[in-house]
């Protein structure tokens, strides 16, 4: 996969899409496979915004059950089921615990009739997924075993447990990626570090985009006949604010991560100890749940904290006093947690649409529950589609509506799948793989079964980076870091076939390095120097690059932690 932003000029595309997040990865891809040509323009790096910034739970929609929603139950079970059968490797089960208390709503009784209404609905959640990726169905467990499972936790009226199962993704960063990577072998155009700045018109029809080459400053036109807007918290600016007659309202979604493993071994989700009225729920349970979900090996994300939000999308940031305020409601919360600004080593924070909010309050922010696929028709700009997304898990289902709205007759019609382009198999790798096999001995197959839970089915693309002659600096060995994991050969792969072109992107989205602390200087400095002789880098960008990255973690360092 590589970035030309001539291709981008070449005829008229059915379909641009403005977004590389979660949503215009998802819809790039159910896009080309349905026959469609497509490009695909992000004006960062893919996933670099709110599609990065989560729990990392991709959601069945057991929540939904409070509502009597069984739409949107079976809605997040198919794109949860499709999220799991296509990346195998990024997407696993998660084992979720909540405890119970007395004999009402908040009982184990209600619960335990709750998840068998839960288990009818989602009787197909495991259709066609591998044996080690299935979901069983909820249960209920003793008072004492969460007790054990939680330990410290308020023992007054505790009868015992909810268990029910949903899932994680070991990086939602590079499932965004995948499906980009995807969408590109099936003839999509992608390119990131591009932006839409314009949409242009003919007559009274939608013609395409002007483009801006961030890289370069080159700007061009690309012509399309429809243009889709998966721009998250910044798709009213694209649309010329559009939006019915009313501005849309934002909220602030924060999560933390703690250098503490507080549970080991489930996700728990505890009360909050504000009052929060749900307005679209049947049942009421009186407050809103944060979760405490276990992060790779010493770690655990808590969150989400939500607060109405009032700024410009582009000055949106996280302050010291929002990551002080969640960790005072987690000692609340959860007192033997007991911790400090220092046990923080990362945050998280995105802007996800909401309905409203009391100015007075934080806790009364109501989110928006349903994405939405918006048309610009009625606003005077046919062919220039919205897509509001609320949930990371969904998009797969808004991603569906949306290619079948374009099959319909008043635009495309159906199309032959493949028709904007054949699958691309990746070429056959001539090299011979014996002689490194062989060198490596019982590393290669710890190398092996790294590479796959990383990359999956694609894990021979970067092993035979590592195989060609110029894939490792002879002198280093194959590890440019033991802990956390790295091989030059990644990096390397990352430049060369997913477009990384920043320290940052490696960082941050092509590797898990820095989803729970900082990676150190060191290391940066060892990746920024093999990057370096991949693009150019004098010292001076390396250093630059370099600076980037910690400024990310400058925040937690100011306030004593990290």
């Amino acid at each position: 996969m590589n970035k030309n932003i001539d291709t981008l000029t070449a005829g008229t595309y059915d379909l641009v899409i403005v977004g590389g997040g979660i949503h215009g990865a998802v819809l790039a891809l159910a896009a080309a496979r349905a026959g469609f040509r497509t490009a695909l323009l992000e004006k960062g790096d893919f996933g670099h915004s709110t599609s990065a910034n989560s729990l990392k739970i991709i959601h069945g929609g057991i929540r939904y059950l409070q509502h009597g929603d069984f739409k949107r139950m079976r809605e997040s079970i198919a794109s949860r089921r499709a999220m799991m059968a296509f990346a195998p490797h990024l997407v696993k089960p998660l084992a979720c615990l909540m405890p119970t208390y007395g004999h009402g709503i908040k009982g184990r009784e209600i619960m335990r009739t709750a998840f068998a209404v839960y288990d009818m609905v989602a009787f197909d959640r495991n259709r066609g997924l591998p044996a080690d990726n299935r979901l069983p169905q909820g249960t209920s467990i003793s008072a004492d075993e969460v007790k054990w499972a939680v330990p410290g936790i308020q023992e007054q009226g505790l009868t015992g447990g909810a268990i029910w199962y949903d899932a994680i993704a070991g990086s939602t960063e590079r499932l965004v990626l995948e499906y980009v990577l995807e969408a590109a072998r099936y003839g999509a155009d992608v390119a990131n570090y591009t932006e839409v700045v314009g949409v242009e018109k003919a007559g009274d029809r939608i013609a395409g985009v002007t483009v801006r080459d961030q890289s370069t400053g080159r700007t061009i036109a690309v012509n399309s006949r429809i243009v889709v807007n998966a721009a998250g918290p910044w798709l009213e600016r694209l649309a010329g604010g559009r939006f019915r007659g009313t501005g849309q309202l934002w909220a602030t979604a924060a999560n933390i991560v703690v250098k503490k493993r507080l549970f080991r071994k489930y996700a728990v989700g505890l009360e909050g100890y504000t009052e929060y009225t749900d307005r679209d729920a049947l049942i009421k349970r009186g407050k809103r749940l944060f979760f405490f979900v276990p992060w790779q090996e010493d770690y655990t994300m808590i969150g989400t904290s939500y607060k109405p939000y009032r700024g410009a999308v582009d000055d949106f940031v996280l302050q010291r006093r929002d990551v002080a305020e969640i960790v005072d409601d987690i000692n609340k919360i959860y007192p033997p947690a007991q911790l400090t600004m220092a046990d923080v080593t990362f945050c998280h924070g995105g802007l996800l649409p909401m309905t409203e909010a009391d100015a007075d309050r934080a806790d009364s922010v109501q989110l928006d529950k349903s994405s939405q696929i918006i048309d610009h028709g009625v606003d005077g700009m046919p062919g220039l589609f919205s897509i509001k997304g609320v949930k990371y898990t969904t998009a797969p289902d808004i991603a569906d509506k949306m290619v079948r709205l374009l099959q319909d007759e008043k635009w495309f019609g159906p199309r032959n799948p493949g028709s904007s382009g054949s699958y691309k198999a990746v070429p056959p790798n001539r090299l011979d793989h014996g002689p490194t096999i062989r060198e490596l001995g019982g590393e290669y197959e710890r190398i092996r079964k790294y590479l796959e839970g990383l990359y999956g089915t694609r894990w021979r693309s970067v092993f035979g980076m590592l195989v060609q002659q110029d894939g490792r600096n002879k002198g280093d060995g194959l590890w440019l870091s033991e802990e956390p994991a790295l091989l030059f050969a990644e990096v390397r792969y990352f430049v060369r076939e997913e477009m990384a072109s920043t320290l940052a992107d490696v960082v941050f989205r092509r590797s898990n390095l820095g989803s729970a602390e900082c990676p150190g200087r060191a290391l940066l400095a060892r990746i920024a120097e093999v990057m370096g002789g991949e693009l150019s880098w004098t010292g001076e960008e390396q250093e630059r690059q370099i600076a980037a990255v910690l400024q990310v973690y400058a925040p937690l360092a100011e306030m004593g932690a990290a």
